[in-house]
């Protein structure tokens, strides 16, 4: 395969398709404001948080343990709504109703059988169609709780013998923000949409408009073609990148502690691999709806394999050994390198080469399918 390629025709083409993508107002508008909305929904909505919890409350003991943790509840900004229910009938319905994500039942000897140092329980009831969130609020009571413990007679004669205790520390997160960990993900997820979708759309939107044979009896050649056609995706793809930086930085003070330089090589190079899937599919397509369709198809689970939603030790093992094909999951492990933990050298170069040889065989096979096609 002749892979000479003449600059100024290539430049012309990209020229050309720069100005196609431009110069169309539905084409801006996409460009920028989707992922500017994406990006700040992201950032406030997407969180794995647990917070504004409503309780149900069925309490048959008026005694001083379960008022002091109802008074924590109430006191915590966890909790929302502490409110009582009068019987199990009602407590049912606060529950089915998602009035309340979880209940608490105090016994008639609760406050009693602490006082005398005897073990006691608390019933939690928990709505398990919220599963995640529910177990999470759970994890929180029951700190709550242990607090409390430790005023009862109980609790302080325990607390006289020595303990063993652990003091653990958060490295590169202290305060476990989760907008920390997330946005530095988003980055590379939306840029990898962006570049399946704007190079995705490119041959499909030739074919549709009728200009894909007047291209093709210009003399370029369509290896020329096929790599101009990769050049608007990487450009598109460097601004969202620096725009998305931007604002994870000093729109939502995600703290950023490597070198910036390596992050824009990175983004770079990942712009090349999402552009050569993206051309891959605009190759297989014959109409700009099966590129869009194509794009998410191939798109989403990337996405979901890469890590930046769930973390991929969690997946089977035939998906952890395939996610090692996917360049989201070694560039959001190196977006997240960069911004919190000032990743090694080593660790960041590992990193980019598999990108970038994961964007050189995409490049390579997109380039191959496309003369094929034509």
């Amino acid at each position: 395969m002749n892979i000479g390629i003449n600059w100024r025709r290539f430049a012309a083409i990209v020229r050309k398709e720069l100005l196609v993508l431009l110069n169309n107002r539905v084409s801006r508008v996409m460009l920028v404001v989707p992922p500017l909305m994406q990006i700040v929904i992201f950032g406030w909505a997407a969180t794995l948080e647990v917070r504004n919890v409503d309780v149900a409350v069925l309490r048959h003991d008026a005694g001083p343990l379960s008022t002091e943790i109802l008074h924590r509840l109430n006191g915590s900004p966890t909790f929302r709504h502490v409110f009582p229910v009068s019987d199990e009938k009602a407590l049912r319905r606060a529950i089915e109703e998602e009035r309340a994500l979880l209940a608490l039942v105090f016994d008639q000897d609760f406050s009693r059988r602490a006082a005398a140092g005897e073990p006691v329980s608390v019933q939690v009831i928990l709505d398990g169609r919220r599963s995640n969130a529910a177990q999470i609020a759970a994890y929180y009571l029951q700190i709550i709780l242990q607090e409390v413990s430790a005023l009862t007679p109980r609790g302080q004669a325990a607390a006289i013998q020595p303990r063993l205790q652990l003091a653990s520390r958060c490295w590169f997160n202290p305060n476990l923000e989760f907008q920390w960990f997330f946005l530095p993900n988003l980055i590379g997820m939306l840029s990898f949409m962006l570049g399946l979708v704007v190079t995705g759309l490119s041959v499909a939107r030739e074919r549709e408009v009728g200009t894909f044979d007047q291209l093709l009896v210009s003399p370029a050649t369509p290896t020329e073609i096929a790599l101009a056609k990769l050049m608007p995706g990487c450009l598109v793809g460097l601004v969202h990148g620096s725009i998305f930086l931007l604002i994870t930085v000093f729109g939502f003070g995600v703290p950023f502690t490597g070198s910036v330089c390596l992050l824009y090589a990175a983004i770079l190079v990942f712009a090349l691999a999402s552009g050569g899937v993206g051309l891959m599919v605009s190759s297989l397509s014959a109409t700009q709806q099966q590129a869009f369709l194509g794009a998410f198809t191939v798109g989403v689970p990337c996405i979901l394999i890469s890590g930046a939603v769930t973390p991929i030790i969690n997946m089977p093992p035939f998906l952890q050994h395939a996610s090692q094909l996917n360049p989201v999951r070694h560039f959001t492990m190196l977006a997240q390198g960069v911004f919190l933990k000032d990743i090694s050298l080593s660790a960041a170069v590992l990193n980019l080469g598999k990108i970038a040889c994961i964007a050189l065989v995409c490049v390579c096979v997109a380039v191959w399918m496309f003369r094929r096609r034509v």
